[in-house]
């Protein structure tokens, strides 16, 4: 750290304008992210030793120097702010955990026959698009009713072009056959694609009376089969709407926000409402020390939460903002309309957040039982190893090919979150690079990539560098792996390598550590920990190498064409969406899909029917 005056004139040389501020360390790593509507005048508080918290202390212990971005609002700072911590993810900033786009049901209006289907990321695409919803599994319910009783189609164009007869959907009832003329118009298909977007929209008993007639009618004509048909769809109705009103009210398009907290762990659960739907909920837990306010744990999860996805104009908490007016009127000055934000007193509106609340305080403490036990495996293995320090962090890594072709390493990583899937890591390998099946090479460039001094700086791939890590494979590997992290400087990770024993059987597993095997108890808590470690890395690394195998015999068959290099190829497969497709499109067919001409659409029609 610099010492006290050292940082008081660099404090003293900041601007007295709104901003952000960088807080960086010897190494250059960014520790922490801040707003201020005066940066000097909020850099000053740093300087007051005895009024800090603990945690503060330790950033301040750590700068090394401050870089600041000047704004010409406070509003443009809070933005910039937000952006910056979910880019950088800095130690000392409270940190979503969960960045995971939430799905949307989109209807595709750039089709002469709409499609229906699930949609993630950016809206790009002429259409309309609903949600979000909060959980994958509430938008597929929602789905599956709209398929059964509008009969949207939700296969993709190139299956929707090619076929002379209806698919087995059409046979169970759950499309209405567009792809071919005997079965239904274009005028009555899109009568039926307005009918879900009026459901969509919250419009339903229009949709139910309408039914209820036709049933009527089909009925008294003593069409009984097509009778039952409507009958089924009214139920179907009924029964989401029931199920999307529970403890509904009078909520139309809100979201419903509760906080719940126990030391350094807290859980944010979100409900969310739209067109008097509920569309789902889903819980939240952001990183954060012991000494964070709960008030502002939650105020940097709805700037981060509200930067990433459009706001409803009413929330409802169980907790106030301390920013309140300023994040109100960053989000007006990013979607065009004011946001609310409201904590109920009493009434419908405060028995809705009450429930939100019991259901934050469950998922808490699922939450953190579910650590304890992982907490638990960490703290055994730690005592298995004598290790001193603390296992914060454990990353795992295997490779698999087959002869050496299409060989892929991979790295997961187990805390005492469990296996964090979002820090799992795969690694081409390049045959030109690697001899083919030299498992050590592989093994190298593996680590060498992982622990080259680029990867460490990337807070995008890695957050964080293990205190431990275990590699699948006999004492060549762990000898290989303790030298390479001696040539990184990196000593003091720890390494662990098992492999196989004799016949192969779980039970004869060797373990290898500090140069020696046999020191583990073949029946302790520890010996099958680590196996668990290994069967995920082996898991992992299995299901890459499968799908790299998998383009691999895709391209084969397009390579031998002449003039069919690899990205007309990836332009072929992305516009049939298979080989198959491909092989019995006409040159008319394959020349509309772009960088491919006349002349190389005849020769590959030709290559394959010929």
């Amino acid at each position: 750290m610099k010492n006290l005056n050292t940082l008081k004139t660099i404090v003293n040389q900041q601007p007295t304008s709104a901003g952000i501020y960088k807080m960086i360390n010897a190494k250059d790593q960014i520790l922490y992210v801040g707003k201020a509507k005066n940066i000097k005048n909020r850099l000053k508080s740093y300087l007051n030793h005895n009024n800090l918290s603990n945690r503060i202390k330790r950033l301040v212990a750590q700068i090394n120097k401050i870089d600041v971005v000047i704004t010409e609002t406070e509003k443009e700072a809070l933005l910039l702010e937000a952006n910056l911590i979910k880019k950088l993810k800095p130690q000392f900033n409270i940190l979503l955990r969960d960045d995971k786009s939430f799905p949307y049901i989109f209807i595709n209006y750039e089709q002469d026959y709409p499609q229906i289907s699930k949609h993630r990321g950016k809206q790009r695409i002429n259409g309309k698009y609903y949600g979000p919803f909060a959980t994958i599994s509430s938008l597929n319910y929602t789905l599956k009713i709209l398929q059964k009783v509008f009969l949207l189609r939700s296969c993709e164009n190139t299956i929707f072009e090619n076929r002379s007869k209806p698919c087995l959907l059409y046979q169970i009832e759950r499309c209405s056959g567009p792809c071919v003329d005997y079965t239904i118009n274009k005028k009555d298909y899109l009568a039926s694609v307005k009918s879900a977007e009026d459901f969509l929209s919250g419009k339903h008993s229009n949709l139910q009376e309408e039914l209820s007639t036709k049933m009527s009618i089909e009925s008294k004509n003593l069409n009984f089969e097509k009778a039952g048909s409507y009958r089924d769809k009214i139920i179907a109705l009924t029964q989401i709407q029931s199920q999307q009103n529970i403890n509904l009210q009078d909520i139309k398009d809100t979201d419903v926000i509760s906080i719940s907290r126990k030391g350094n762990r807290s859980c944010i659960q979100v409900f969310i409402y739209r067109s008097g739907q509920n569309w789902g909920n889903k819980s939240f837990f952001p990183k954060h020390s012991e000494e964070e306010d709960t008030e502002e744990i939650l105020e940097r999860f709805i700037v981060d939460f509200y930067t990433k996805y459009t706001p409803p104009k009413k929330v409802l908490m169980n907790k106030h903002l301390k920013d309140q007016k300023l994040i109100s009127n960053s989000l007006l000055s990013i979607y065009g309309f004011k946001t609310s934000f409201i904590i109920p007193k009493q009434g419908k509106k405060h028995d809705i957040v009450s429930y939100a609340k019991k259901n934050s305080d469950l998922s808490l403490q699922s939450h953190i039982t579910q650590s304890m036990s992982n907490k638990q495996a960490l703290q055994s293995l730690k005592s298995t190893l004598k290790i001193n320090k603390e296992i914060n962090r454990i990353e795992a890594y295997d490779n698999s090919h087959l002869f050496g072709k299409n060989a892929v390493g991979a790295m997961i990583v187990f805390s005492d979150e469990g296996f964090n899937k979002k820090a799992y890591r795969k690694f081409n390998i390049d045959q030109n690079q690697v001899k083919s099946g030299d498992d050590y090479g592989m093994m190298s460039h593996v680590l060498n990539r992982r622990f080259n001094k680029e990867a460490i700086k990337d807070y995008k791939k890695h957050s964080s560098l293990p205190e431990l890590i275990l590699i699948d494979g006999g004492k060549g590997h762990y000898d290989l792996a303790k030298k390479i992290l001696i040539e990184k400087n990196l000593k003091d990770i720890e390494v662990l390598s098992i492999y196989k024993g004799k016949g192969r059987r779980s039970e004869l597993d060797q373990i290898i550590y500090n140069n020696q095997k046999g020191f583990i108890e073949k029946d302790s808590p520890s010996y099958f920990f680590i196996q668990r470690l290994r069967d995920e890395s082996h898991r992992f690394a299995l299901g890459a190498h499968k799908t790299k195998r998998k383009k691999d015999i895709k391209n084969s068959e397009l390579e031998p064409i002449l003039g069919l290099g690899r990205n007309r190829r990836k332009l072929l497969l992305n516009h049939f969406g298979s080989i198959k497709n491909i092989k019995s499109a006409s040159p008319q067919d394959l020349s509309k899909v772009k960088g491919i001409s006349k002349l190389l659409s005849d020769k590959i029609y030709d290559y394959f029917n010929n």
